[in-house]
């Protein structure tokens, strides 16, 4: 078992990479290698998340078979279980073990009897990385049978990294996209069967799988679980997930009822409108309300004098809102935050 002052270091050497201007793939990596050496783990998983929709937007991973993707996206989003990345996204409580969530009999999860397995794993710690009440990540460690199960003082560590970590993701979910990617015209569709098995696709999916990353699985876990949530609802579910070049995309799903493939669900891919991506760049440079009130009235257009009319607010509380804006933003007038926010 690590001391005090090991697990203090390490917080302190996370904390120090969560400050650096990383791309959120290496940043994700870089934390894993350094928390892994303080708790061993067989493998894990590590994915940024939609900070409004709460589904997973990108993943890094070590140790994972491509098969287990599905099930764990079937089991997060359709089976009642316990430890869920959304719970806990939503707690005061970040971090904690499938052992002591079941109250010490695993038996009784789900994903205890049929994911874990997929992966010789018999202990789970998990945790959300929360900053001023919005998660922009989870992480899920892994060990197999005959290691220990985790303990509090390894729950502890995640618990006191969920706010750095939460705001060093946040700082990475703005950075500026490679201009040297391209992508295809048209969208993505892909017919799966209700075991969220691929049954067909058009070609520019493919080519939208590519950009979600390369994974021996049959599909991305990005789209696995935005049809695991589609499936059997009533409206399309959504999510917003950012590729390996740093574009965002649109990721829609929904079943659809008659054909040959019963419960089938269609899924949509394509580049995330700009006001969904401006949406989550306001969160993302941890604009104030007030702020993103004053932002989007720039975005339409506004001048000061209307904007203050329409807050209530004199033309000088506006232009201060804008300072402020302009530094979180990194721009120096209104046009480049316009193109900024709208991605021109």
């Amino acid at each position: 078992m690590s001391s005090p002052m090991v697990r203090r270091e390490t917080v302190r050497d996370i904390e120090a990479i969560c400050r650096l201007d990383l791309d959120s793939r290496i940043l994700r990596r870089r934390i894993a290698d350094r928390l892994t050496r303080l708790i061993p783990a067989d493998a894990y998983c590590f994915s940024t998340i939609d900070p409004m929709t709460l589904l997973t937007a990108d993943q890094v991973s070590a140790g994972l078979v491509p098969e287990a993707a599905a099930a764990a996206a079937h089991n997060e989003y359709l089976v009642d279980d316990v430890l869920k990345f959304a719970a806990l996204a939503r707690s005061e409580v970040s971090a904690g073990t499938l052992g002591a969530a079941t109250g010490g009999d695993p038996e009784s999860s789900h994903r205890y009897r049929t994911v874990l397995p997929m992966i010789d794993a018999r202990h789970e710690l998990r945790a959300g990385f929360v900053v001023d009440g919005r998660c922009w990540g989870v992480v899920a460690l892994f060990r197999g049978g005959r290691r220990p199960d985790f303990t509090p003082a390894d729950v502890g560590v995640l618990r006191r990294l969920s706010a750095p970590v939460g705001a060093a993701l946040r700082r990475a979910a703005h950075r500026a996209p490679d201009d040297t990617a391209a992508g295809p015209s048209e969208a993505g569709v892909l017919l799966l069967d209700q075991d969220l098995r691929l049954l067909s696709e058009n070609p520019a999916a493919k080519l939208w799988r590519d950009e979600l990353g390369p994974s021996q699985a049959e599909l991305p876990s990005a789209i696995l679980e935005v049809a695991a949530r589609g499936r059997g609802a009533e409206l399309p579910a959504y999510g917003r997930i950012r590729g390996r070049s740093g574009r965002w995309l649109s990721v829609q799903a929904s079943p659809l009822s008659g054909g040959p493939h019963p419960a089938a669900i269609a899924v949509t891919v394509h580049p995330a409108p700009a006001a969904d991506v401006a949406e989550i760049l306001l969160l993302a440079y941890g604009l104030t309300p007030r702020e993103r009130d004053v932002l989007a009235r720039v975005v339409a257009g506004l001048p000061s004098r209307t904007i203050a009319v329409e807050l209530h607010i004199t033309a000088a509380t506006v232009q201060d809102h804008l300072k402020s804006v302009f530094a979180k933003t990194g721009v120096r007038s209104r046009s480049e935050l316009v193109a900024t926010v709208l991605g021109l």
